[in-house]
């Protein structure tokens, strides 16, 4: 029997993302399917990773004080990205097509009318219009324009996800988006569960050597200087207090605006800031530490969002402290794993760490109450079978309707 061909196609996300890659390629790849990946870089590469993935990454065309040239390089040149994208993916002649990004769907219908008539999949990661709205910031004109466009994408989103063969989302608010307009049965969740191995299901707290860590994006609205202002107050009361953020920082100058904050107010003890590690590395930093933080600012983006480091916090036995509103005030209560907080007051998320730190046996309720809830239904192999079905399916291996309906409800 011919081995089945799969095609993900990304812009924005790396070659190692830890949801297209570690999580939906490998699974699929041990499901049998033969798996490429087409995405965007700074430099033209590809091959086969260690794991039997192959990969091709073109090169960005990349304008740096012109954005509008990037769009229109990207779009219209002949050798653009979007033309020379869909020219590698049209030679693969893949079986299903899965968008991962929202500006590939630039080559979505074409993909769909290729003469083999191939499946395609969207796999939308963020609520992209909130998106535009609450990261760019703008005022007076630029902000009646901003609305706008975001409105023009949120119909263009539409228009696409109607002509593809399934929507896949990772949590219920898209969910209820797109099925105001589409069938229950071509939109789909797959959670962005955790997978990440913890072999220390027990540790001395005592031994940890940071008392908080924040993983992923550093942002302003994710809550970079309120944690710093929190650990300022806190410091009061625990002098030898040590956070780590470990992630990408952004804008640029971020880290830098930081770093400043850190010295005139003699944290240096007390903050480290590390960039970014490749996913198979992040445990590691886990296992050293104690409390897991999500602080993000209460915008419409965060409030629809389901973020990935409250499974992982949770699967290393992490109490966290989180914002008090969405998917992270519902998983802090509903799981009781933490205490839920207003992100935006640094007195609140100070007098919350003391709390867990103060109190060995509240730490030790939710710390086990965390890695329960992840071992019973927060794990991903839980979506990667529902994943491997819904390709089964699509492809015409199994029967859709029986297999989508075993999974109803996880």
């Amino acid at each position: 029997m011919k081995v089945k061909k799969i095609c993900f196609l990304a812009d924005s996300h790396s070659l190692y993302d830890d949801r297209i890659y570690w999580k939906e390629a490998l699974s699929l790849k041990k499901a049998g399917y033969e798996i490429h990946f087409i995405l965007a870089g700074d430099k033209p590469q590809e091959g086969v990773t260690n794991e039997g993935v192959h990969f091709q990454i073109l090169k960005k065309d990349f304008f740096p004080k012109y954005r509008y040239l990037n769009f229109l390089a990207k779009r219209y040149l002949p050798n653009g990205l979007y033309n020379q994208m869909f020219i590698r993916a049209r030679r693969l002649a893949a079986d299903i097509y899965h968008i991962q990004d929202l500006k590939v769907n630039r080559i979505g219908k074409k993909l769909k009318n290729l003469y083999h008539l191939p499946k395609v999949i969207y796999d939308i990661h963020e609520p992209y219009p909130e998106n535009i709205i609450d990261y760019r910031q703008t005022r007076g004109l630029g902000t009646i324009v901003k609305k706008l466009y975001a409105a023009h994408i949120k119909s263009w989103e539409h228009q696409c996800a109607r002509i593809y063969d399934l929507i896949i989302v990772t949590e219920e608010n898209v969910y209820k988006r797109f099925t105001a307009f589409l069938p229950k049965e071509k939109v789909q969740i797959i959670y962005n569960y955790t997978n990440l191995d913890n072999p220390v299901k027990k540790g001395d707290i005592e031994k940890k050597e940071f008392d908080a860590i924040y993983t992923g994006g550093i942002t302003l609205v994710r809550g970079a200087f309120k944690i710093l202002e929190a650990i300022s107050i806190l410091k009061k009361k625990r002098d030898n207090v040590r956070i780590l953020f470990l992630g990408s920082y952004f804008p640029n100058d971020l880290k830098d605006q930081m770093h400043w904050y850190i010295k005139e107010n003699k944290l240096e003890s007390n903050i480290l800031l590390l960039d970014a590690v490749p996913y198979n590395k992040v445990a590691a930093f886990y296992q050293k530490s104690k409390i897991g933080l999500g602080i993000f600012l209460p915008i419409k983006t965060h409030k629809i969002i389901l973020q990935i480091k409250l499974f992982e916090y949770m699967n290393f036995g992490l109490p966290i402290v989180g914002s008090n509103f969405g998917h992270i005030r519902n998983i802090i209560e509903k799981d009781q794993v933490g205490i839920a907080i207003n992100p935006e007051d640094p007195n609140e998320i100070a007098d919350a760490m003391d709390s867990i730190l103060s109190n060995e046996e509240l730490y030790k309720t939710l710390s086990e109450n965390g890695r329960t809830a992840v071992e019973k239904k927060y794990r991903w192999e839980f979506m990667e079978e529902k994943l491997i079905l819904i390709y089964s399916e699509m492809l015409k291996e199994q029967n859709t309707k029986q297999l989508l309906d075993k999974f109803k409800g996880k």
